[in-house]
Formats: structure tokens, C-alpha cells, sequence
């Protein structure tokens, strides 16, 4: 397994980009009581190689993703 994707939002983000996301993330997580983290894990779809959203990744025009 890859450490992540070409076209993904969230692994192509700086060190720092990352950090302030994850900590923001997980304060959302914190302030719905893990109402948004159940939200996120059970009824979004996910990357099989990154474990990201695939809504964060990069597609072309015609739906495909670039990768």
C-alpha cells in the first residue's frame, strides 16, 4: 500500500496544510461527540489506496480519476 495518491487533495497538502486540517477535523469530532466521525467513516466512500475521501480527489472531466 502507497503512502497516498497523485490526485489526492489531502496527500498532496504540506506538512503544515495537513496539521491544521487534522486538527480542525478532529476538533469537529470532538465539538458533535463523534457524530460527524460516524457520519464520515459509515456513509462516505473512501480511497482503497489512501483511506481519504474519494470526493477530495482529482477526476476528469468525463468522472474518471486521473490516477
Amino acid at each position: 500500500m502507497a503512502d497516498g495518491c497523485r490526485d489526492c487533495e489531502t496527500c498532496t497538502r504540506s506538512w503544515l496544510g495537513r496539521l491544521f486540517q487534522n486538527a480542525a477535523v478532529g476538533l469537529m469530532h470532538v465539538v458533535t461527540i463523534g457524530i460527524s466521525y460516524l457520519i464520515k467513516k459509515g456513509f462516505r466512500r473512501h480511497c482503497p489506496q489512501c483511506g481519504h475521501l474519494l470526493s477530495r480527489h482529482a477526476r476528469r472531466a468525463d468522472g474518471s480519476f486521473r490516477d
